[in-house]
């Protein structure tokens, strides 16, 4: 998925109903995602909570921080991190997470690499943001696996709890060579739930029956 990334795609078939649907789906995924990576690479430079193991990285509080996500500012409670210095002084140490966050590129780039990740088990090409506090490598494990624990999240979800009406499938063209086949749920009130998706070459029935087995399960 080299050619464009998915919310730039789906962005780009605004007119179908079905890529809208799973574009506000994922957008309103995306926050929850950035605060778990950003608590996760926390624990990467400082230790479990209350069971600190870094000798020179601590916890510093939280402040108030925004984030950019598909183009509009979303506020978020950012962690702060302080690393001492041989002489006694300490500096904060910027997350990561926190500046691919803030930067529009990087944030589609680490979001697609999770969203991938979680419905594929293709290779991915690594997009690292750069990082003086955790290795490069460490932040990508930490975006690849929020977004499994997003989709196993989804896929997990108990259906049984509401009134469906209809069931149905969708192709959504994002490139050339990449399709999403997404599975909407429409309830009694009409309204629209993302209860499945997969990355693929095409829609096939293969994929179709995937898709199925896991919404029926």
């Amino acid at each position: 998925m080299n050619e464009v990334s998915l919310l730039e795609s789906l962005g780009q078939v605004s007119s179908s109903q079905t890529g809208q649907v799973l574009r506000d789906f994922l957008r309103g995924q995306v926050r929850g995602m950035i605060c778990e990576v950003m608590a996760a690479e926390v624990t990467e430079l400082c230790g479990p909570k209350h069971h600190r193991s870094s000798p020179d990285h601590y916890r510093a509080g939280t402040s108030p921080g925004c984030v950019l996500v598909d183009g509009d500012r979303e506020r978020v409670v950012r962690p702060r991190v302080r690393r001492k210095a041989s002489d006694g002084t300490s500096r904060e140490v910027e997350l990561a997470s926190y500046a691919a966050a803030k930067d529009p590129q990087q944030l589609q780039a680490q979001i697609v690499q999770a969203i991938v990740s979680g419905v594929s088990s293709r290779a991915i090409e690594e997009n690292h943001p750069k990082s003086p506090g955790v290795k490069r490598s460490s932040v990508s494990r930490l975006w690849q696996e929020a977004g499994k624990k997003f989709v196993e999240q989804l896929r997990s979800k108990d259906l049984g709890t509401i009134t469906w009406c209809s069931l149905m499938l969708d192709g959504i063209r994002l490139s050339k060579d990449q399709t999403a086949v997404v599975a909407l749920g429409i309830d009694a009130k009409g309204n629209k739930h993302v209860l499945d998706f997969v990355l693929g070459s095409s829609e096939s029935l293969e994929i179709a029956r995937e898709l199925m087995g896991r919404i029926v399960k």
